[in-house]
């Protein structure tokens, strides 16, 4: 009896130890399983990232070659128009009343005859426009100058040199020069015209000291000093000559002034020779370079006599 229940006490135990094997086993076994089982491919949950600037790459990037600066060139100064001057061309249509209403005049006897004999009233007929003297010469002329200061005008005549047609030229160009820059100053808007000096007449050519010759002269010195100062020269001589060159003998009374009638032929001409308002410049190519003006019979100063104009 007693050796019966001893073995089936050491049968249970057995039957114990071999449950606990078996739990164990399978328990070792799982393990091992798992950890030879693939992961899972399922995606993970995403966060989305906020929307901004995508990120700058990280390291150096190419840095292009910097181009070469070409060198500053230097702007050329603007220059101003050549001179067009100083000869006045005919122009196609007479200019109209109203070109002459701020015209001043300065000059001598000669030139008052366009003042007296107006009949047309081409020229303005108000004295305050006309400064003139008997016998006015170049070098007495700076006080009449002055005293169209006190007047607007846009255009202004010059007529001087019948009385000092012999003097020496330079002092002519100083004096001619200095009556020009003191109408500049104090009309620095104007159209300053130096008109030739008028024909003389063949007897006052053989019996006076007022030669053909030395108008000529004159007259080139004129037309010298107008380029050099920008003022505008009218060359009336050809309007008021014969063919001959002369100033006919039946229109003057002296060889010098003329007759009203023919101070119609020194209107028309300034009626067609002028610059149109706004500086419309129409003109003639200036005198061959080189051309020598026919000399001067008589130098020096002019022998005492009866004043020319």
């Amino acid at each position: 009896m007693r050796h019966k229940t001893a073995a089936l006490l050491l049968l249970g135990v057995s039957v114990i130890l071999a449950a606990i094997s078996l739990t164990m086993g399978l328990r070792l076994y799982g393990e091992a399983d798992a950890a030879q089982r693939p992961q899972s491919t399922e995606p993970a949950a995403v966060t989305a990232a906020p929307e901004g600037p995508a990120d700058t790459p990280a390291g150096p990037t190419d840095t292009p070659a910097p181009t070469d600066t070409p060198a500053p060139t230097d702007t050329p100064e603007p220059t101003a128009s050549p001179w067009p001057g100083p000869e006045v061309k005919a122009q196609p249509i007479s200019a109209p009343a109203e070109y002459f209403a701020d015209a001043g005049f300065l000059g001598n006897s000669v030139l008052s005859g366009l003042w007296l004999y107006n009949n047309d009233l081409l020229l303005p007929s108000d004295a305050s426009h006309w400064f003139w003297q008997d016998s006015l010469t170049v070098m007495g002329a700076s006080p009449y100058a002055a005293q169209m200061a006190g007047y607007d005008f846009g255009k202004i005549y010059i007529e001087l040199g019948i009385n000092e047609l012999n003097y020496d030229q330079n002092t002519l160009r100083e004096a001619f020069n200095g009556v020009i820059d003191q109408l500049q100053a104090d009309h620095p808007d104007a159209i300053i015209y130096l008109m030739s000096v008028t024909p003389v007449s063949a007897y006052c050519d053989a019996n006076r000291s007022l030669k053909q010759g030395a108008v000529i002269a004159f007259n080139e010195m004129l037309r010298d000093i107008a380029r050099e100062q920008q003022v505008w020269y009218l060359d009336v001589y050809p309007a008021l000559c014969g063919e001959d060159g002369y100033l006919p003998s039946d229109v003057t009374p002296d060889g010098v002034h003329f007759s009203p009638a023919h101070y119609q032929h020194w209107f028309d001409y300034l009626m067609t020779h002028y610059v149109p308002d706004g500086n419309d410049y129409v003109t003639t190519p200036a005198p061959a370079e080189g051309e020598e003006a026919p000399a001067a019979e008589d130098g020096g100063q002019i022998p005492p006599e009866a004043p020319a104009g």
